[in-house]
């Protein structure tokens, strides 16, 4: 029985051994488990880019896949671990904020706290509870095991939320900031989609950044101008600066957390 997919969000990068342990353990449950890596690339302890990276890429899967998401900086301590079943899927991890931002999306969600021993591996480390125990609950999920049998359901306003800066809008324009960069170096806003289309989104609008004005272009990046900052809406939805065939961060000199201004030319 392969069951459902297990989709893995985690901070610990590729070049240690955490990855694959992960799906050493759900495997020997489900010899026949579909494993997906959706990012190992989160910043150390970045629970709110976690929360967001979930809640953006979550609706590309299956109904029914499950996600087990370890951004884990309080393993060990008394932080509970939490079953969420919401948007139709499962995610499995740390009750620190990770999925404060599905649990927004679905005010219908249910949340349980795993708390059923017979769940885990029998030895339970106080370092790695993602292998311990997120990743067996998620391959006895993946059989077709009962959420219920996992713990206790918990009040959903119990559970931990990230800090978030949204935008900042008013009449004249829009203060955001840089909330993440991805490997090609370009710069991923906090500005969504549809903040500028209720602004009146058109390619009037200047965005600045460190003193820089670029032109909004509503095209992809092959129509951009070669090694020029400029603005787009990126997959996501998100305000986006980049620089056709180079690496915006880099010849910006810019990080997360630099401020964005959008306003009318």
């Amino acid at each position: 029985m392969k069951g459902s997919p297990i989709i893995l969000t985690t901070d610990f990068g590729l070049s240690d051994e955490y990855v694959g342990v992960l799906k050493g353990v759900i495997l020997s449950i489900n010899p026949h488990a579909t494993i997906i890596d959706l990012s190992h690339g989160i910043p150390p302890q970045a629970t709110g880019r976690a929360a967001e990276v979930l809640c953006k890429n979550y609706r590309y899967f299956p109904a029914g896949s499950i996600h087990v998401c370890v951004v884990d900086p309080g393993v060990g301590t008394e932080r509970r671990i939490v079953v969420v079943r919401g948007c139709n899927q499962f995610f499995i991890g740390p009750d620190n904020g990770v999925f404060s931002r599905i649990l927004e999306t679905d005010q219908a969600a249910e949340v349980y706290e795993l708390t059923n021993s017979d769940w885990f591996l029998e030895d339970i480390s106080t370092t790695f509870h993602g292998r311990d125990i997120m990743a067996p609950a998620a391959a006895r999920l993946s059989l077709g095991a009962s959420i219920n049998e996992v713990g206790p359901l918990i009040s959903t306003d119990s559970c931990v939320t990230t800090t978030t800066t949204p935008p900042l809008v008013s009449e004249t324009g829009i203060r955001g900031e840089i909330s993440a960069i991805d490997r090609f170096g370009n710069l991923i806003t906090n500005i969504e989609k549809g903040i500028l289309i209720d602004f009146g989104l058109s390619p009037r609008f200047a965005n600045r950044i460190k003193s820089q004005l670029l032109q909004l272009h509503q095209g992809s990046y092959g129509h951009l101008p070669d090694n020029q900052p400029a603005a787009i809406i990126n997959s996501s939805s998100m305000l986006e600066i980049c620089v056709k065939n180079g690496n915006a961060a880099a010849i910006l000199e810019v990080g997360i957390g630099e401020r964005v201004v959008v306003k009318t030319k």
